[in-house]
């Protein structure tokens, strides 16, 4: 009897043992949280094809158009606009492909010509 008193005894102290988590406090942990970018909003748009809107997003161009080209989330958006051809586009820019509609080609800087994009046009 006192062996079976005694291996309840210990399965519990085992059981209630492995139940406890040893984890720190949550509001210790850093957390990276991804979030959604929204670019304020521009009160005019003013920018021209090849100029930064980092900051105010689609709104700062005259064209309507900004696209990221960098991978960094808060760097490389420059304006763009619609094209049919290369010639429509800046120096060292092409008229690309971005999304499969007729209408879905953007003047975008050529992987060369991303440092070097022109600053205004």
């Amino acid at each position: 009897m006192r062996r079976i008193v005694l291996m309840l005894g210990l399965a519990t102290g085992v059981w209630a043992g492995c139940s406890k988590s040893q984890t720190e406090p949550e509001s210790s942990m850093p957390r990276d949280v991804l979030t959604e970018r929204r670019p304020l909003k521009a009160e005019k748009a003013t920018k021209q094809v090849g100029e930064d809107c980092t900051e105010n997003g689609a709104s700062a161009c005259l064209s309507g158009v900004c696209l990221h080209v960098k991978p960094g989330r808060k760097e490389g958006y420059v304006c763009s606009r619609a094209c049919q051809s290369e010639q429509e586009c800046p120096p060292n820019w092409q008229c690309s492909q971005v999304y499969p509609t007729s209408q879905g080609r953007l003047c975008a800087p050529s992987p060369a010509g991303r440092e070097s994009a022109p600053k205004g046009q």
